[in-house]
Parts: C-alpha cells; structure tokens; sequence
C-alpha cells in the first residue's frame, strides 16, 4: 500500500466554490403510518420506546417527530421491510467514556466494544467509530496547517489562508466566531468535524463501495454535544446538492442513548464486545484524543510534525497541552526532513520574513514570519507555537491577547465547553467535581492501550486515500471533506425538523 504523501507546494485551494450556500426546503416529517415506537418523550420511563404494538394503536402525534424518534422508528422496521433504510451509527470518542455513568457506573466501565455491541442490539446494521472520521480530520487539518506554513515561508500566502490557524470541529466555538469574530473567519480550518466527515463517507465512498443509493440509507451520530444537530443541518451538508438529503441525518445525545438503552432493557455492563465495522471501524489512540481539551492538537501535532520533518514525534503525551487549565500553551520545535521542500524553504527564511514583515496579509491577527530558527542556515528548523483554549470564556481571553499583539501562535485549538467534549451538553450530569478529569483520564487510558496511536498510520485511512479520495487536499478530499462559515452565523432549526 502507498505511502500517503503530502505535496506542500500543490496550488490546492482550501475554500472552493464547492462551499456556496444553498437554499433548504425544510425536510417534511416522518409520515404517520411508518411510526412504530411510543412517541413519548425519552424522559417518560413508564412507556417503554421498544413496545412496538402499544405505539401502533397510539394515535398520531401532532408535533413533528423529534431526531431521536425519526432514528428509533426506522430501526423499528422489520428487516424485511421494503421501506426500512440502511441504517448506520458512528459513535464519537467522548461517548464511549461517559455512557457508563448512565448506569450508576464509573467513567469508563464499560469497554468501546460492549458499546458497539449495545447499538447493533438496537438494530443499526453498521455501527462505525467516529474514531475514523477524528484521523480523517488529522490528515486534512494536519496537511492544511503545513500547507499555509509553506505559503507563508514561500512569502506569497493567500489572503483566505493565513496564519495563525484555528481548529475547527467544535460546533460552539464556531458558532462564536461566526457571530463575535467574522473577522477571523479566513483563520480558521476548513476541514469538516468528524462526525461530518465520516458522515459523507458514508453516503459517498461506502455508498458506492456497497452499491447503495444515499437516499437508501440513514446516518445517526451518537454525540456528547447538543450542538451537533445544528451542525449537521447546515444547508450545505448535503448529497449531492440535494436539500432534502442530508449527509448526517440524526443526532443522538450520550444521555439520551443511556436511556434507550435503559428503556430496551439493554445492560452494557453485561454486553459481550462486538465489533465496529469495516471500513469505517479502525481508529487510532489520536482520535480517542479529540474527546477532551487539548486532544485536537495533540493528534494534529503527532501527525504534522512526522509529515514535515520525517521522523515521528519523539514524545506522544504532551502534557503542556493536557489537563484543565484554562489556557495551555508550548512549543514545539520541528526540523525539516533533509532534501524536503521544507528545508529548502528554511534556507531562505530570512528574506521569506523580511518580506511577511513588510508585505503579511493584512487582518486583525498579525503572523510574524515564524519564529526559533536556531542557525543563519535554517538547519535548525522552527519552532512551531500552539496554544489551547479551554472553554469560550479562555478563548475570548486569548484571542484579546492575540489581536493585542501580546501573544503570538501558529496554531490554536479551542473547545467550548469547559473540558472540551467530555463536559459537553450531552453528557450524564453528575454531582462529583471531578467527573469531567476522570473522563478525560479515561480517554488517555485509551489512548495508551491503542495499537495505533498517529492517525496518519491507520491502514483504513491510508487505503480510503489510495482508492478513493486520492492525496490529502486533493480535489475530492475538498469536495467531501471541507466546509465554509457564514459571518453573522446561520440560522438554526428546530430540533423536531
């Protein structure tokens, strides 16, 4: 199998014209006659959602059908159904360490595998790990990151592509910077979440790859965010610039699959481990990572780093950027592999600064040409400067500080919520303090134990790439795998649509 190979110097353009915004039809609800579970809230336990027969002698309920009920009556279907749709569920990294608490357990109890099992008992017909989709965003994040470091040292960057450059997949912070910094919406990564990544897999290569039509199939995500849905439908997330076809159709909260489960008479802890399915079931201990604050940047870094100087990251835990604090930073210092497009470029890096002082993009955050080059001859590499910004409140803190010129960074992650996706919206609420570290100790166990650990060395990503999508930035990775923001930020819907 090749090698995955980046190209730094390809004329690749991240935002395209692929990205234009289209108007919507709002989606109709699900028609009456195909509802065959209770339409009671999931917050109702004396009506059991598995009861087939009392919900269809119930009548009809008036309001549309929330996400989570259009998911549970599809999967009520007969197999045999020739109505019922292809099913799949991807599960994202934060679930997998809370959903035990859903029991009365501790964090982490219960295993990924007895998880994937508990959703196949539903009735899924494939469960696939989001997993796959956080090593997906690393190489299109990764490679993007490397892409605009080359276009600043070439001193020609793109005014759509400067740096410092903010990550992404976090629908809240997106949200913030779309109404409160539109300003800075050419920083920011264009790389899909994800769930959305993996989600437009799903209705393209594995649509193709199993000869299904996309409007055949269904696609829910099992998210710690309340945030996600809202993601999901945004116009533009669509297949093949169908409206009414969404790339990911439903959005299941961690506490609202712990009662469903709860509801099934479905106990994790019992569970024999299943498995994730293939293609989209292998992921690496970098994705596990994009669970908590921090953990974006991390798995960015174990990537990057390799990708320009050749070698892996000497040091895979970095704990500078681990922990609560609400605002970490450090730096990492990268020499570029010998005979690279990258060491040329550092050999003439004094007259590429000279000329981002005197010409840089203009913009409210200044990039000052780079900084921690060690030797007149650049031998010495530079120095790459990352920041993480735990919760909105830091990120506000820190961005101050950036348009102030009091503090400067290459690359910065930042996370909503406080703890990033462990503490996310749609996690169990509990009384102890210290529930969101043991979460996040829970994924860095994970972490540790995982075969792979980069996500550049995940063979299922590496053969997507050879088959399917071709090199990172390429055109069809930017097709299915990009995105675009809207200042003043857009419209969300409601919930039941």
């Amino acid at each position: 199998m090749s090698a995955l190979v980046l190209k730094p110097c390809a004329a690749v353009s991240i935002r395209g014209s692929s990205c234009r915004a289209r108007q919507v039809a709002p989606r109709a609800p699900l028609a009456a006659s195909t509802v065959r579970v209770a339409l009671a809230t999931l917050e109702a336990p004396a009506r059991r959602l598995g009861n087939v027969a009392c919900a269809a002698a119930a009548p009809a309920a008036e309001a549309p059908l929330s996400h989570v009920q259009q998911a549970l009556a599809e999967l009520a279907k007969p197999k045999d159904d020739p109505t019922r749709k292809h099913v799949c569920v991807q599960v994202a990294p934060a679930v997998r360490v809370a959903i035990a608490e859903t029991l009365g357990l501790a964090p982490g109890a219960t295993t990924p595998k007895q998880l994937a099992e508990g959703l196949r008992r539903l009735g899924f017909d494939e469960v696939f790990d989001t997993l796959f989709g956080a090593d997906l965003t690393i190489m299109e994040e990764g490679s993007e990151l490397l892409h605009r470091l080359t276009e600043h040292l070439e001193a020609h960057p793109h005014s759509d592509e400067p740096l410092p450059m903010f990550t992404s997949c976090c629908p809240g912070w997106i949200a913030m910077l779309e109404k409160s910094y539109p300003d800075l919406i050419p920083y920011v990564s264009s790389c899909k979440s994800p769930q959305m990544m993996l989600a437009a897999m799903v209705k393209s290569y594995l649509a193709e790859k199993k000869g299904i039509a996309p409007k055949d199939m269904v696609m829910v995500s099992i998210m710690p965010c309340t945030r996600k849905q809202s993601e999901a439908d945004r116009d533009w997330f669509c297949v093949d610039a169908d409206p009414t076809l969404r790339q990911l159709d439903h959005v299941i909260t961690t506490v609202e699959l712990g009662n469903i489960f709860k509801e099934r008479g479905i106990n994790l802890a019992e569970l024999p481990e299943g498995e994730w399915d293939n293609p989209m079931g292998v992921g690496s201990g970098a994705g596990v990572l994009f669970g908590t604050t921090g953990g974006v940047m991390e798995a960015a870094l174990r990537t990057a780093y390799e990708l320009f100087t050749g070698t892996p990251l000497p040091r895979l835990s970095l704990s500078e950027v681990r922990g609560m604090d609400g605002i970490k930073e450090t730096n990492i210092t990268m020499v570029p592999a010998p005979g690279s497009k990258f060491e040329e470029l550092l050999k003439h890096r004094a007259a590429a600064r000279a000329e981002a002082a005197a010409h840089g993009t203009p913009g409210p955050l200044a990039w000052d040409g780079g900084a921690g080059f060690t030797s007149e001859d650049g031998r010495g590499g530079i120095t790459l400067r990352v920041a993480v910004a735990n919760g909105l409140g830091n990120a506000k803190k820190l961005i101050t500080k950036m348009q102030a010129g009091e503090a400067k960074y290459d690359f910065v992650e930042i996370m909503a919520c406080p703890a990033g996706c462990v503490g996310g919206g749609g996690q169990p609420r509990s009384t102890d303090k210290a529930i969101t570290q043991k979460r996040q100790a829970a994924l860095y166990n994970l972490d540790e134990k995982s075969t792979l650990r980069r996500s550049h060395e995940n063979p299922s990503i590496r053969e997507l790439y050879d088959t399917y999508l071709g090199e990172p930035l390429g055109h069809k990775a930017h097709e299915l795998l990009h995105t675009h923001y809207v200042a003043g930020g857009v419209e969300e819907k409601d919930e039941k649509k």
